[in-house]
């Protein structure tokens, strides 16, 4: 009996001995098989490699994919102050390790008073705008707090130190924060932010120069060992406050007291075999949706080669952008505006009735695709993060344009954002707590064995940049890198084509020749920064475009 016994126990550890030989061989293999630019444990793609590090080293201290994300967005604030901070918002994807999404939304909103005349001093055409008058009710700390209190690891203040410290010994300009700081003019309203960026004989400081964000890290450090209620009462809420005041500005106290974050589910669109999640409205998303799936009608399964087939494609495309563009005036906060109109666009059907209305010889007038006249907008930056246990965060923040309003609080070191600008061409009248629509789609998409996190910055080209990258990698078969090196065709407004450097001339010259309006540009802010795991492997990629670079383990 006890020599049965002992079989038995040597049979059972041997098999398991065997099983850890396997699982182990399988762990080799997995790793074997990964390229040398990938990644098998966790990886963050965000515009700076020292905020993707950052992210990266908080992943790698067990913290959570939201923590990462936090972690490099906060970064960012001092990396690329140009494009976002803690004076805007933000819009979290989330997907956790169970495969469940949500969207946390913490954009800016409308103070309760506004100027009256806001809106009739919209710029006709895309500019630009500082002042005051456009300072949205600023939500990135309360997204922050949202999605760590649902998701977070970590201790909240582990991921305000980096930058922090960062912040508070100064960092050497880099060539995108250098090559926005001439945008800062030295008035009366922007004396502040100029003062930050310049030296001590009063000139703009230039790329390579040090500049610190003191008053910066000291609400940091406030926020970091007391919460997110310090940014929005106390002192910091005053100073704020007064320092917007002082600048003309209509921020009240009750503004930020009654600031609320909205927690929501993901909307799950079908894309071959993947269930793409998008934030719903007032986020863009949908139009993003729509795009994509008009072209998924005309079934490409591979790259087009020949002029000819280049030129049916883009054609085909432009014109689905141009139908998006006439679908933006539905995008508003479904707090204030039914969304059912919206729901109807990201439907099959919808976008089957729209290939109808295209034709693959001519393109139409403005009216013919219900474009209203709408200002474009850019800015912004976005973060994406893949963790061991299988959660992602899609994650764009934003202050808006370039410095936001460039009204900059020196008793709290915050730069204001000016969102209330994205209400231009959208709406005749806005209503206090009100979300501006917006193009910031940060997306998850979900097969049996892959995931796809991916977002953009760029204001008006993030559905451009997204669809470009998602088009080329997961049609045309290109490299996630590749993908998003596809020189772009942007639609503006008014319906003219923009071609970013580099796109083929031959292409150019066959689309005006169908009728497609042209214009010049020297700017192109698409930035996408995306991770996808694929068979056990991390490829993770910041875009060339604003100097970028992932990381990950």
């Amino acid at each position: 009996m006890a020599r049965t016994k002992a079989r038995v126990y040597t049979c059972c550890a041997l098999s398991l001995l065997l099983i850890v030989a396997i699982i182990v061989c399988i762990a080799v293999a997995v790793h074997r098989r990964c390229p040398n630019d990938t990644f098998s444990k966790g990886a963050v793609a965000a515009d700076s490699k020292k905020c993707s590090e950052i992210g990266r080293d908080i992943l790698q201290q067990g913290g959570s994919a939201v923590d990462g994300a936090i972690a490099a967005l906060l970064c960012t604030s001092v990396i690329n102050p140009q494009s976002a901070g803690i004076g805007g918002g933000s819009i979290f994807t989330v997907m956790d390790s169970s495969g469940k999404v949500k969207i946390i939304n913490s954009r800016e909103t409308a103070p309760s008073i506004i100027k009256p005349d806001l809106l009739n001093s919209c710029p006709k055409a895309f500019q630009m705008v500082t002042g005051n008058k456009w300072i949205g009710v600023p939500g990135e700390i309360r997204g922050y707090e949202t999605a760590h209190k649902l998701y977070g690891k970590l201790l909240w203040a582990t991921l305000f130190q980096p930058t922090i410290k960062l912040a508070r010994e100064g960092i050497k300009i880099p060539e995108v924060q250098g090559s926005s700081i001439p945008y800062i003019s030295n008035t009366d309203e922007t004396r502040a932010l100029w003062k930050l960026f310049s030296d001590k004989k009063g000139n703009l400081l230039k790329i390579g120069g040090t500049v610190k964000f003191e008053k910066l890290a000291d609400t940091l450090e406030i926020i970091a060992n007391n919460g997110a209620d310090s940014f929005y009462s106390g002192k910091i809420a005053e100073d704020l406050v007064h320092d917007v005041q002082e600048a003309g500005g209509t921020l009240m106290l009750q503004d930020l007291a009654n600031y609320n974050v909205t927690v929501t589910d993901a909307w799950a669109v079908p894309f071959g075999e993947y269930q793409m999640y998008i934030p719903p409205p007032p986020a863009g998303g949908a139009v993003l949706s729509l795009v994509l799936n008009i072209l998924k009608g005309y079934q490409m399964n591979s790259a087009p080669q020949s002029i000819d087939e280049k030129t049916l494609f883009y054609h085909r495309y432009v014109e689905a952008l141009k139908f998006a563009n006439g679908q933006k005036k539905h995008i508003r906060d479904p707090h204030f505006v039914s969304d059912k109109i919206t729901k109807k666009i990201v439907e099959d059907n919808f976008a089957s009735h729209i290939r109808t209305l295209i034709s693959s010889e001519r393109t139409r007038d403005l009216q013919y695709y219900n474009i209203t006249p709408h200002q474009d907008s850019l800015g912004t930056t976005h973060v994406s993060v893949l963790a061991e246990d299988g959660s992602a965060v899609s994650v764009t923040s934003t202050i808006n344009h370039i410095f936001g309003s460039r009204i900059y609080s020196s008793r709290t070191g915050v730069i204001l954002n000016n969102e209330l600008y994205d209400f231009c061409g959208r709406t005749d009248n806005i209503s206090p707590g009100e979300r501006p629509p917006s193009s910031m789609a940060p997306s998850v998409l979900k097969s049996q064995s892959k995931t796809i996190v991916i977002g953009a910055s760029g204001g008006s080209f993030i559905m451009t940049g997204i669809a470009s990258t998602l088009i080329n990698h997961l049609w045309f078969g290109k490299s996630l890198k590749e993908a998003i090196n596809v020189p772009i065709v942007f639609v503006d407004s008014k319906n003219s084509l923009k071609f970013e450097p580099k796109f083929e001339e031959d292409v150019i010259v066959a689309l005006k020749a169908r009728g497609h309006n042209h214009e010049t540009t020297t700017k192109f802010y698409n930035v996408v920064n995306a991770v996808e795991r694929q068979g056990g492997c991390i490829c993770a990629v910041s875009d060339a475009r604003k100097l970028g670079e992932a990381a990950g383990y």
